[in-house]
């Protein structure tokens, strides 16, 4: 029970002297000794040794006193938490990424985000492609890190970067070695090469709910190819396969860029125009973006301010 006024309390406990009291606080004596009393009388006890001077708090003074404290911290921490939430600067910020983006794209942001905005709580919700827009229509998420062939008209969408395509093959590979490409381990020259070469060849493709699938066979349909193969939906498992010469696979940059990958395989660009996809920011169009998710969007669109990944 922390009644009002509880300042003139805290300043007869400061002077111990109910005058003294009354003249830091610029009001009468009779008032403040009045003030007291009803204090007293609310409490159902005495806060003062009665006929001691300077004064001396009872036991249940000494409580009320301890409280009174605690009290007022608390609630200077609640309004400073308050003036975070308002100037939303304190809060929780719901992302859907998919567990390999994830796997770099967290460690790569996260560490200095959290460092500049300790008090912003990230929570990922981890998903393949085709579930990060459920994510986003069960409101699980503030916003979902996803790859588009083209822009999807249903969500609003923010184009962090065109991330490449690229061909996998074993150097081993018959046709590469006669055109000898597959020497470059550079990524940042990594040569164009006609896919066309090798539409004999078999493909380890991803499955048809994959993204990934639309954006190949867009390239193959434009080149008028037609191809067959292993399917998977796992890069991991195609660039396996590839290492053993089990034929060839279409890989996003972003997963040999940031991750280990076979000494064994090499990678081109192709297409005409050059195969790629659009790594964007989505969320709902009739749920603008808050500023803490903006702040963390903008920390990604500033890591990776590329074209090209």
């Amino acid at each position: 029970m922390i009644y009002s006024n509880y300042e003139y309390f805290l300043e007869i406990v400061k002077h111990k002297n109910i005058s003294k009291a009354a003249s830091e606080l610029f009001i009468s004596q009779p008032a403040l000794s009045n003030y007291l009393k009803r204090l007293e009388t609310k409490l159902g006890a005495p806060l003062f040794e009665q006929k001691t001077q300077p004064l001396k708090l009872t036991y249940t003074g000494e409580r009320y006193l301890y409280y009174l404290n605690k009290y007022i911290v608390m609630r200077k921490k609640f309004e400073n938490e308050l003036n975070e939430i308002n100037a939303e600067q304190r809060g929780k910020v719901r992302i859907g990424i998919s567990p390999w983006r994830s796997s770099y794209i967290l460690p790569t942001i996260l560490p200095e985000f959290s460092k500049l905005n300790p008090n912003i709580e990230i929570i990922t919700f981890e998903g393949v492609e085709n579930e990060l827009c459920d994510l986003i229509d069960s409101n699980k998420v503030d916003f979902s890190i996803k790859s588009f062939s083209y822009p999807n008209p249903n969500y609003q969408i923010e184009n962090i970067m065109n991330e490449r395509i690229l061909l996998a093959i074993n150097n081993n590979n018959s046709k590469l070695k006669e055109l000898d490409l597959h020497k470059i381990t550079d990524n940042n020259k990594i040569e164009h090469i006609d896919i066309r070469i090798f539409k004999n060849e078999r493909f380890i493709l991803p499955i048809p709910s994959q993204e990934l699938y639309n954006v190949i066979q867009r390239m193959l349909t434009i080149n008028k190819i037609e191809i067959n193969g292993f399917e998977t939906g796992n890069v991991g498992t195609a660039l396996n396969l590839v290492s053993k010469n089990y034929g060839l696979t279409f890989v996003p940059e972003s997963r040999i860029s940031h991750s280990q990958h076979s000494k064994d395989i090499s990678f081109f660009t192709v297409g005409s125009p050059t195969l790629f996809w659009y790594l964007t920011i989505i969320y709902r169009k009739d749920a603008p973006l808050n500023n803490l998710s903006r702040l963390f969007i903008d920390s990604i669109k500033n890591k990776y301010p590329g074209k090209y990944i």
